[in-house]
């Protein structure tokens, strides 16, 4: 079955797309922003970052942690072996930078941190290891840019459910992954890269968006405690 590259500047068309593929990702999409907008009328309104704060000192949440800052002369050229990071487009020093500083304002603010799951991408691994010191890769937060309409409503799914299940009393569950993966389940498009999206987990395939931080908002959310 021939991938399809679904986003970025780099994507172009071979040709006519089976009407089935159109139908398969309209049906997703529908049924994702009914889900997502359910979960978000079910709770309150997005809090900012400061308010964020006291709720993650709390446990329970889920952190989306997008990848930190990436060297965009580089690219996913051969993505058939994600351990060969020379075929990849890999952190920058800026990410790297970023991500050391988000390791010590998440220590600092003293936010509890539990499992931490990350995407099997060199990008996700270097980050979830600058960040938290440890992670588990899980196949299922593989990137969608290059994946079919089944195997991406297969990772929707996977996401949708690690979304909406709550961690173990006393912490919060990371998952390090893709810009892609977050917008099939919950139609945002995290950005910029390194950013943290943080919901609560409501069971069986439910979760309430509770807000976002910032590579930048993490030095004044120190500052201000």
């Amino acid at each position: 079955m021939r991938r399809i590259c679904r986003y970025g500047p780099s994507c172009s068309t071979a040709g006519p797309v089976p009407v089935l593929f159109f139908c398969l990702v309209l049906a997703a999409i529908v049924a994702v922003s009914s889900g997502f907008a359910a979960a978000r009328a079910a709770g309150e309104a997005e809090r900012s970052p400061h308010e964020l704060i006291p709720l993650l000192r709390d446990g329970g949440l889920i952190i989306y942690l997008r990848h930190a800052a990436t060297d965009h002369r580089e690219s996913d050229s051969d993505i058939s072996d994600l351990s060969r990071c020379d075929l990849q487009r890999n952190l920058s020093d800026q990410g790297r930078q970023e991500a050391a500083e988000t390791d010590k304002a998440i220590r600092a603010l003293g936010i509890p941190i539990g499992a931490v799951y990350a995407s099997p991408y060199c990008r996700t691994i270097d980050t979830a290891g600058l960040v938290f010191g440890r992670y588990e890769v899980l196949d299922g937060l593989r990137a969608t840019f290059f994946t079919d309409a089944e195997e991406t409503a297969r990772l929707a799914a996977f996401l949708r459910e690690r979304l909406s299940q709550p961690p173990p009393a006393g912490g919060n569950t990371v998952l390090v992954g893709h810009s892609a993966n977050l917008s099939d389940v919950t139609a945002i498009w995290p950005r910029p890269e390194g950013v943290a999206h943080v919901f609560r987990p409501l069971g069986d395939g439910g979760f309430e968006h509770l807000g976002r931080i910032v590579p930048t908002d993490w030095q004044n959310l120190v500052a201000k405690r």
